[in-house]
């Protein structure tokens, strides 16, 4: 076998690959040796249909079939022989049976782009200031969990609406003197208070009870998140259909032996400020490997393929797509391949890929690989979650998207260990993330 590469581009190369004829002719001969046995023709014996009378029925059949084989063969070899490491696998073309006996074909390869990274052992980077874990945080928790579990009753008697209650609403809004279908809502639930709808919408319905139609008209800023109500008034008549009230569960042993199986008030507050300590350190992590990331992706330089990056994006639509589909949303694949969205898409597959090539770029340059015992552990990873053995997801999974991402991720943790321990901190202002209690 004959391979010669040609340079396209920084990116991508092309394979012009050509087997001999002797090999050419075993593969023929083997198909119609088989096909000779299996056909059935007027006048000739199983097994005994001469050859030229099989290619003028099956010639075309049959060196399709050989093409796919030889293909499928001599394309790894053909990687190897010129040390090639495709990003995706190539696309084949012009392969043709050559007039000396000898088969040929070109495939077009995405090869990982050259480049080197420097100055990435000790980085600068801002480490948030230490959070202390406060009374008032614990107690931020608490309110949480028994706003989780409280328990919700339909309002007797001629009590309002009240801030904190749960109403069920008909809301029918006008604008420019027409119903605007898209925010019409049907028994809708609205917690009062929390401003879903628009800053001074619940304080419309405060005071009004059960059964009441209330209209009043509200001005949207020219911000609003509902592009079709910037800068517009709207009217709105809203049917209070029921009124519900939050029940609070009192804060003592038994409601912390219900959300958590604490045998006690204080084990559930220490619970929760050991969360809290963890969340700190894990945000203060997290804000450490962005600060890293950014640094490196603005200092470090490449081409990408431009295949690989709109392999990325359907990747990320198909995501999307498939997100919806778990909660039960079915859509049509087809509405999310515009040009628009797919533009929306690439700068977030483009850096994804560029950090990807950034991390393998770090890892080659520091020796840095996976241990055979880390390999097993992700290998018994997959197999608990297919429920397979390791041994076999290691023979027939191996190559499959979740075992490369999971050596992908492994292999990232290794990098930022790295770069962490090498970094230079400097402390910074902290910036609280959003804190949800995790008790059930």
């Amino acid at each position: 076998m004959k391979v010669t590469v040609t340079d396209l581009g920084p990116t991508q190369k092309k394979l012009l690959v050509v087997v001999e004829p002797r090999h050419v002719e075993k593969e023929l001969d083997k198909r119609y040796r088989q096909l000779s046995q299996q056909v059935r023709l007027k006048g000739f014996r199983p097994g005994k249909v001469p050859r030229k009378i099989l290619e003028s029925y099956y010639g075309k059949t049959v060196q399709g079939e050989v093409s796919n084989q030889l293909i499928q063969e001599t394309y790894p070899d053909a990687l190897k022989q010129t040390e090639l490491k495709p990003l995706m696998e190539g696309d084949v073309e012009d392969y043709r049976f050559d007039p000396d006996g000898s088969f040929s074909y070109s495939a077009i390869v995405e090869v990982r782009p050259v480049f080197e990274v420097k100055d990435y052992l000790g980085l600068e980077v801002e480490v948030p200031a230490r959070r202390d874990v406060t009374d008032d945080r614990v107690a931020e928790q608490l309110s949480m969990l028994r706003e989780r579990h409280a328990e919700i009753r339909s309002v007797e008697g001629d009590r309002p609406a009240q801030t904190g209650d749960l109403v069920v609403v008909d809301v029918v809004p006008e604008l420019d003197s027409q119903v605007f279908d898209k925010g019409v809502q049907k028994n809708f639930t609205l917690e009062l208070g929390q401003g879903t709808m628009h800053p001074d919408f619940d304080a419309r319905l405060v005071g009004h009870h059960g059964g009441e139609t209330v209209r009043f008209a509200l001005d949207f800023p020219e911000d609003a998140e509902t592009r079709d109500l910037a800068g517009k008034r709207v009217h709105f008549e809203v049917t209070l259909k029921e009124i519900k009230e939050k029940i609070l569960p009192d804060l003592d042993d038994a409601f912390a032996r219900k959300v958590g199986g604490y045998e006690s008030l204080e084990a559930l507050k220490e619970a929760l400020r050991e969360r809290l300590r963890k969340a700190d350190e894990e945000a203060s992590k997290l804000h450490v490997r962005r600060a890293i990331m950014e640094q490196l992706l603005q200092s470090v330089s490449f081409e990408l393929p431009p295949k690989v990056v709109e392999r990325e994006v359907d990747r990320r639509i198909q995501h999307f797509v498939h997100q919806f589909s778990v909660q039960g949303i079915k859509l049509d694949p087809s509405r999310f391949q515009t040009p628009e969205i797919r533009a929306e898409q690439r700068p977030a597959a483009e850096r994804d890929i560029r950090w990807r090539l950034i991390v393998e770029q770090i890892a080659a340059q520091e020796n840095l690989e996976l241990s055979d015992e880390e390999k097993e552990t992700i290998y018994a990873e997959v197999a608990r979650i297919y429920r397979t053995s390791p041994q076999q997801v290691k023979e027939e999974y191996q190559e499959s998207t979740i075992v490369q991402e999971m050596f992908q991720q492994k292999l990232e943790e290794k990098v930022f260990k790295l770069l962490e321990d090498h970094a230079v901190a400097k402390e910074g202002a902290f910036e609280a993330p959003r804190e949800e209690s995790e008790e059930s």
